[in-house]
């Protein structure tokens, strides 16, 4: 009879440590995987160019995230980029999707902290415009920051993390564009 209460114990503390386990996988997702670039779905106009991470030759993916590095230490990360075109090739900046997957969520708001300390965020882009704002994507907060592109231009940028995952839009000229290809990422 022992034996059995020690067998059901023992069960019933592992069922509870992987129900455990399982909530903690939802937030986190681990450092060497990473939620993927979105292909197919995209708002229309932006058609999907590339996509770079560590692996991609002659890309020093550590420069291509050096904005998310700063006074808070972020430890390891895993990147992947994507890169959209909205405008005829050569007309326009490119759109892109930075997806970055860090040890823990800590260090993802490390990292969105060192993004939003950057010095040219400090002044708004034009003089009457607020540089940041909130905005909802997919069912969460997130940061909005309007950046100046030429003499009147705004491009819209959307961040933020989901546990141990960050994700950066970098959008177009069009807010609700920009917004629709930060929903495209799903996260």
């Amino acid at each position: 009879m022992e034996v059995m209460k020690l067998k059901c114990a023992i069960c019933m503390v592992s069922v509870i440590f992987l129900i455990a386990l399982g909530s903690a996988a939802e937030e986190n997702v681990s450092i060497n995987s990473l939620p993927a670039i979105p292909r197919e779905n995209l708002p229309e106009g932006f058609k999907l160019l590339a996509i770079k991470d560590a692996s991609t030759q002659g890309v020093n993916i550590t420069e291509e995230i050096k904005d998310f590095f700063g006074a808070e230490n972020i430890g390891p990360v895993n990147v992947t980029v994507g890169i959209y075109t909205w405008a005829p090739l050569g007309t326009a900046y490119d759109s892109k999707i930075t997806l970055l997957s860090l040890e823990n969520e800590d260090s993802a708001r490390a990292a969105i902290s060192n993004y939003m300390s950057l010095p040219e965020f400090k002044t708004p882009p034009y003089k009457g415009y607020s540089r940041f704002y909130t905005a909802i994507i997919n069912g969460h907060n997130t940061t909005e920051i309007r950046d100046a592109v030429g003499d009147t231009g705004l491009r819209y940028l959307y961040l933020w993390n989901k546990g141990n995952v960050v994700v950066l839009v970098e959008g177009n000229g069009t807010r609700d564009k920009s917004m629709e290809l930060a929903s495209a990422t799903g996260i």
